[in-house]
């Protein structure tokens, strides 16, 4: 897809008002252009496209492009101006090292879900599973971040919650262009499912085995994945 095309309104986008939380949704909806492939590791990214591209002025972008940096999903040079982050080994290996001590330790302290959240979290299960079956990308990065979300609030850290999504955060590119790739990208989605099993059966153990046995997994085969297109 050419610049041109990705920054082009879509058909039937009206123009949005701006206000305080518009370099937040901003982000979230730049996030989804870098995870769908649309913008790649790399590309420039004009302030005057995004602001076309959304149907909005040029303040929010950049701020939002200011957001986007300090997640290491956007970069800026005082010559190049913005551009996508490259995607690199090195980092993905240190952000997952990163994630697996801070995750291992919500893990340790959410309480057991009741019913009704058991229930919402067999409901998200089931959206991860159609998005796998339909190899939809970067609705699954969604979903699955989302998830985990629901999983972690049931921890009282709420300053590790957030460094913890944070990071998942950056790392969701890593896992929508290896997707396909990594284990737990099958249906279903087996990771997810030992989680909510353990959960269930109110298991601390076999919830932090089968955390550190996917984990393990899964940063596995996505780091090989990414070696092999020569990150």
């Amino acid at each position: 897809m050419g610049r041109r095309e990705v920054f082009d309104p879509p058909a039937g986008v009206t123009p949005r008002a701006t206000n305080t939380d518009m370099p937040s949704r901003l982000a979230a909806d730049i996030r989804e252009l870098i995870n769908e492939g649309k913008l790649s590791p790399g590309q420039q990214l004009r302030q005057q496209d995004l602001a076309r591209r959304f149907g909005i002025s040029r303040v929010p972008v950049r701020e939002t492009l200011s957001l986007l940096v300090a997640e290491a999903a956007v970069c800026h040079d005082p010559n190049r101006g913005f551009y996508v982050a490259p995607l690199s080994s090195s980092e993905a290996r240190q952000l997952y090292r990163i994630r697996h001590l801070l995750e291992t330790q919500l893990l340790s302290t959410v309480r057991w879900p009741d019913a009704g959240e058991l229930a919402d979290l067999r409901a998200r299960l089931a959206l991860l599973d159609h998005h796998l079956t339909e190899r939809a990308s970067a609705a699954w990065v969604r979903a699955h971040r989302e998830f985990h979300a629901a999983i972690f609030a049931l921890s009282p850290d709420a300053v590790l919650r957030r460094e913890v999504m944070r990071l998942m955060r950056q790392t969701d590119r890593y896992r929508a262009m290896a997707a396909p790739d990594i284990a737990g990208y099958r249906f279903p989605a087996d990771p997810e499912h030992h989680l909510v099993e353990t959960l269930a059966a109110q298991d601390r153990v076999a919830l932090l085995e089968a955390y550190r046995r996917d984990r393990s997994a899964v940063e596995e085969r996505l780091l090989a994945s990414l070696s092999a297109r020569g990150l």
